[in-house]
């Protein structure tokens, strides 16, 4: 007699969190932020924080989210039994319900709850990855929720109910509509398949009062943010939106020529920073280190997400070799360099960079005679009257096969004298030991050379 299969069970992510990008203004009403602000920095332009709910279907682009403000937080019982009754993408409750540990300590009561009604709670452990994903998605995708306003009511009571109106609205759109684009063929199978199943109603349950505690822990994302930058806001004319954005309002009585941009600086150091930390041999954090930062802070300089004091900066630029060069009005790769083969967009961009947008002849070096470094490839980058640098590729990785297209007149395999050969091997080494070695160690390896690229494009021998 054949056994029937088991259906898998139902699983659910429920999750909560102050909203990353949602405000509520007196004036604006609802209003999205662009990028993510800490609650005491939206306190000075009069934002108040909202609490997001979201339940999240394991495995599916299918989720149902309502919001409250931070100082009237609805019980957990109340916002699931409203989405498992009125989201019909969910299909009801489900077998399976997993929080994570934060929300497990401040709901004790949740699981003997959820137990009543034929729901098991399972807590995610420290190394899930699923339901962090469900609400950083959930996350992202409520900024854009807002709708043309269909009223006046820009008070708190008022643009609550009206951006749980436009989840629900949402939530139903994307699933009975079917207008779930970028979905691959299989996930919309597995959709299609979900939605086939019978809802399971929950049982109607008597709540009580507020049955978890608020914590820190609602609002951990803040950790991670640079620091506040200048911010505007910004209406929408198109859907009558009002967005706070980052950086500075433009004067709305400058009229833009043909010279406007031409005249003013182009302060691109963090943008040559980023590729150059990406080449450097030395790992970020001690990059960080030496010029005197936090690994963090080089991270939200080099990504444009905040400035360095004058002194940081400076010493950050003087152990990168970046420089200002006046004639063009932007920041440079002065080099020399020991540089890393480690990424190819970052490679290709400090390449054009120091060369003068190719203007070079990179040709890989191997000994006339003996032995070649079995770890290593050498490319010598010889511009033309410019001191040179120096590429280590790893030999057997894909980016190192991929350099003759990277590094733009790419002259092959050059045969060089073996105690040139050693000088560059041991020049690399030495350099790879500290961050500040490299430039020094670079600067004193062209300096042994000078006479074959001086006022020239070297050419070893």
């Amino acid at each position: 007699m054949n056994q029937q299969a088991q259906p898998s069970p139902r699983e659910h992510h429920f999750y909560v969190s102050i909203a990353k990008f949602l405000f509520h203004h007196p004036e604006h009403g609802i209003v999205s932020v662009r990028d993510p602000i800490k609650i005491k920095d939206a306190e000075r332009y009069g934002l108040s924080p909202l609490i997001l709910y979201g339940l999240t279907v394991a495995g599916l682009p299918i989720r149902w989210m309502t919001f409250t403000p931070v100082d009237q937080p609805r019980p957990f019982l109340d916002v699931l039994l409203e989405a498992w009754r009125n989201a019909e993408g969910l299909r009801g409750r489900p077998d399976i319900l997993r929080i994570n540990r934060h929300l497990a300590a401040a709901s004790p009561e949740l699981v003997g709850d959820m137990a009543k009604i034929g729901v098991r709670v399972e807590v995610a452990d420290a190394k899930e990855k699923s339901l962090p994903a469900s609400l950083r998605s959930a996350q992202d995708s409520s900024r854009w929720l807002l709708r043309k306003h269909d009223g006046n009511d820009r008070s708190l009571t008022g643009s609550i109910q009206a951006i749980c109106r436009y989840a629900q609205v949402d939530h139903d759109f994307r699933v009975r509509d079917g207008r779930r684009g970028g979905n691959s063929r299989e996930v919309e199978d597995r959709i299609q398949q979900w939605l086939t199943l019978p809802t399971q109603v929950p049982v109607l349950t008597v709540t009580g009062g507020l049955d978890w505690e608020p914590g820190p822990w609602l609002s951990s994302w803040e950790t991670s943010l640079p620091p506040d930058q200048p911010r505007y806001f910004n209406h929408d004319g198109f859907d009558g939106c009002t967005w706070l954005l980052t950086g500075e309002k433009a004067a709305e009585d400058i009229v833009e020529d043909d010279d406007f941009w031409a005249d003013s600086d182009y302060d691109n150091a963090a943008e040559i920073a980023k590729n150059l930390v990406a080449c450097w041999p030395n790992p970020p954090a001690e990059i960080a280190r030496c010029a005197g930062i936090t690994l963090r802070e080089l991270q939200w300089f080099t990504s444009g997400k905040a400035s360095l004091d004058r002194h940081a900066r400076f010493d950050l630029e003087v152990l990168l070799g970046i420089e200002y060069d006046e004639r063009i009005g932007r920041y440079v790769e002065a080099g020399p360099y020991v540089l890393v083969a480690h990424k190819t967009l970052a490679l290709k961009e400090v390449y054009e960079g120091i060369s003068g947008g190719g203007d070079a002849c990179p040709c890989e070096i191997v000994p006339r005679q003996g032995a070649a470094d079995p770890s290593w490839r050498y490319v010598l980058i010889n511009t033309y009257g410019e001191p040179p640098s120096i590429v280590m590729a790893p030999r057997g990785a894909k980016i190192t096969e991929r350099l003759p297209d990277l590094l733009m007149n790419y002259a092959g395999t050059t045969s060089v004298a073996p105690e040139f050969y050693r000088d560059v091997v041991s020049t690399c080494a030495r350099a790879c030991r500290e961050p500040v070695a490299n430039i020094r160690e670079m600067k004193d390896f062209v300096k042994r050379y000078e006479a074959h690229w001086a006022n020239c494009a070297w050419q070893p021998e």
